[in-house]
C-alpha cells in the first residue's frame, strides 16, 4: 500500500470529523468567516511552527513557499483580528510524523479551493486561495519517497492524527459557542 493510501485510510474518521466540525461555519457572512479563520489559525499556526521546528524543509524543499501563516494572519487583520488564541500542539517526534502533519496541512490547502467559492465577495481569501494540485502531487511524491517502511508510515499516521486532533479541538471550541 502506498504511503498516501495508508494515510488516507488510517485517518478517514479524523478527516470526516474535522470536515463536519468546520462545515458548521457560515462562510458567506463576515462574522462566520472571521470565526472560521480564527479557528483555522488557532490550529494552523502552531502546527506550521512545529513543522518548521522539526526541519520538514529538508524533505519538502519547497516548504517555505507552502507556509500560509502570513496569509491567514493578513486575512484576519483585514477582518479586524490581530490576536489569535492558539491551540496547544506538542509537535512532531520524527520527520515521518512531520510528513504526516504536512499531508494534513497540504490537504487542507487543496480543500481551501473548494471553500473559497463559498466566501462572499469582498472578504479576504489569501489563506484559502493558496491551493494547487501540482503542489499536492509534489507532496505525494515526497511522501512516497520518504515513507518507505511500515514503521515510517505508522509514524506519519501518528503525526497526521495529531494534526487532525488539533484542528478538531480548534473547531470544537467555536462550535460549542454557536
Amino acid at each position: 500500500m502506498s504511503a498516501r493510501a495508508a494515510l488516507r485510510a488510517a485517518t478517514r474518521p479524523e478527516h470526516d470529523r474535522v470536515d463536519v466540525a468546520f462545515s458548521q461555519y457560515d462562510l458567506t457572512s463576515r462574522d462566520g468567516y472571521r470565526r472560521f479563520l480564527l479557528r483555522q489559525a488557532s490550529a494552523h499556526l502552531p502546527v506550521e511552527r512545529a513543522l518548521d521546528a522539526v526541519g520538514v524543509e529538508a524533505s519538502v524543499t519547497d516548504w517555505p513557499g507552502r507556509r500560509r501563516s502570513d496569509a491567514i494572519r493578513a486575512d484576519l487583520a483585514d477582518l479586524g483580528c490581530d490576536a489569535v488564541p492558539e491551540m496547544p500542539f506538542a509537535g512532531f517526534a520524527t520527520l515521518a510524523e512531520a510528513l504526516g502533519g504536512a499531508y494534513v496541512l497540504e490537504g487542507s490547502r487543496l480543500g481551501g479551493q473548494v471553500l473559497r467559492r463559498q466566501v462572499s465577495d469582498g472578504l479576504p481569501t489569501r489563506f484559502l486561495a493558496q491551493g494547487s494540485s501540482l503542489a499536492w502531487r509534489a507532496l505525494l511524491t515526497v511522501l512516497e519517497t520518504k515513507l518507505r517502511s511500515l514503521e515510517e508510515i505508522g509514524e506519519a499516521v501518528t503525526g497526521a492524527r495529531a494534526v487532525f486532533a488539533c484542528f478538531e479541538a480548534a473547531a470544537g471550541c467555536e462550535v460549542e459557542k454557536n
